[in-house]
């Protein structure tokens, strides 16, 4: 199963869930009891997540937050009670949830508070579902799983490898572009990297700019040496819609990028505005090394630390003379290698 079939099927998974649970706090906050039909409301939960991914996909992100929002809860209600009335179209004698046999058929039905009950339900719970799963997108899952659990409120230690990439030429590409086709030239790049990011399991730390930030814990970054594809796998979707950007832009953007890891701290900063950051020696020469590959001009850096945990690296990769980098504020010097990828994974 690839990273991409599992992303789409945690997000069901997540809309099952919230649904199911909302379900169950609405149920239990009307004074009745738990229902016995709650496997309707996780399947309310998986149809909201396939409407959501697989219809939906990117027609509502013209629009702004709050109109993404209701755009998506009137769409999915709609699409919803026309599934549930298509169902009693077929089956007149269909109990509602809670109430008594209809009798009198479909015309009887609409007529009936229990369809209406279940309506502003649906609504309710579906709304919800849409709403917490667009809000720990927008966040992003470590912020908002941290947020919830109180995970960051306390600095902690730990190991991660970190990959920054950043667009060459920047500076004279946004004169040439103009603010506005600049700023759809990044969003356009950026959309383009999301299979690269999913298929390697990266987390985006940040976005600075023309500059992206992305992490992992050192584990899953080693696996499969994740943290080094994912550079090459972002050169490649970008060649791959290399006319459509050179139609549009008149322009492909290329990126240098550095990759280390190591041991970060990590904690939850800011009181009116929250963020989760990391710190330490570790972002700092990341830093640094990718300000080298600006000077050399090269495409990829990998410091030789974190390399020595990827031994199967050299069966990949074509990796370069050992370069020593000074870094500011550090006693000892961090060895580099530009690498170049053979063969794919």
């Amino acid at each position: 199963m690839t990273s991409i079939t599992r992303y789409k099927l945690r997000k069901l998974l997540k809309y099952a869930l919230v649904t199911a649970a909302v379900a169950v706090v609405l149920t239990l906050f009307s004074g009745d009891p738990v229902p016995h039909y709650l496997w309707a409301w996780v399947l309310l939960g998986f149809w909201t997540g396939v409407l959501e991914e697989f219809l939906f996909g990117r027609r509502f992100r013209a629009l702004a937050i709050p109109l993404q929002f209701l755009g998506k809860i009137l769409a999915v209600n709609l699409l919803t009670i026309a599934l549930v009335a298509l169902a009693f179209v077929f089956d007149s004698h269909a109990d509602l949830p809670g109430e008594a046999d209809p009798g009198g058929g479909f015309a009887r039905m609409l007529m009936m508070p229990g369809f209406f009950r279940l309506v502003l339900r649906v609504f309710v719970v579906t709304s919800m579902a849409i709403l917490v799963v667009q809000v720990e997108e927008l966040m992003g899952r470590r912020m908002f799983l941290g947020s919830l659990l109180g995970r960051y409120e306390r600095a902690r230690s730990e190991e991660r490898a970190m990959l920054a990439i950043d667009l060459v030429g920047s500076t004279a590409l946004a004169e040439r572009l103009g603010d506005m086709r600049y700023f759809r030239f990044l969003n356009l790049t950026y959309s383009l990297m999301t299979d690269a990011v999913l298929r390697n399991e990266a987390e985006i730390y940040k976005y600075i700019g023309d500059e992206v930030i992305f992490s992992w814990p050192m584990r899953k970054g080693v696996h499969y040496l994740n943290c080094l594809d994912l550079y090459f796998d972002i050169m490649e979707r970008i060649k791959l819609h290399e006319n459509d950007l050179q139609r549009e832009f008149g322009v492909v953007p290329s990126y240098r990028g550095a990759v280390h890891g190591g041991r970060v701290i990590s904690a939850q900063i800011g009181h009116i505005k929250r963020a989760i950051e990391f710190s330490g020696d570790v972002m700092n020469t990341l830093s640094r090394m990718l300000g080298l590959s600006k000077e050399i001009e090269g495409g990829m850096l990998v410091s030789a630390e974190l390399l020595r945990r990827m031994p199967e690296a050299k069966d990949r990769f074509r990796i370069g003379p050992l370069t020593v980098l000074p870094v500011k504020g550090r006693r000892r010097e961090v060895q580099v290698h530009a690498i170049e990828r053979i063969t794919k994974p």
